[in-house]
């Protein structure tokens, strides 16, 4: 019964350090493939891409950091980095939506 015992406890210990290289070689691949996101979101961003940029008619609850309030034949704006946003009256409260520039 000795002999039984001493093998399942190797086993038991092969089968420990075969799932922590298994979870390493794991975590490892997941590293790179993160970091092959990071750049290619970098590179979108390099190429001009502006993160407060939404499409025409996109409806948001909190206007961009930095917006600036603007009237323009008595209708009410706000512009960021170039994106005008029309504010108006919903059930939660006020939305924006973006608007081409008038």
């Amino acid at each position: 019964m000795v002999g039984a015992a001493i093998g399942a406890s190797a086993a038991s210990a092969n089968s420990q350090a075969a799932s922590t290289s298994a979870y390493q070689s794991g975590y490892a691949a997941g590293s790179a493939n993160t970091t092959a996101t990071t750049n290619a979101y970098a590179a979108g961003v390099a190429t001009g891409m502006s993160l407060s940029s939404h499409p025409t008619g996109t409806v948001i609850t909190v206007l961009p950091s930095g917006a600036v309030h603007t009237t323009i034949s008595s209708t009410t704006y706000y512009v960021s980095n170039g994106v005008w946003y029309l504010p108006s009256s919903s059930a939660n409260g006020v939305v924006y939506t973006v608007v081409p520039a008038p």
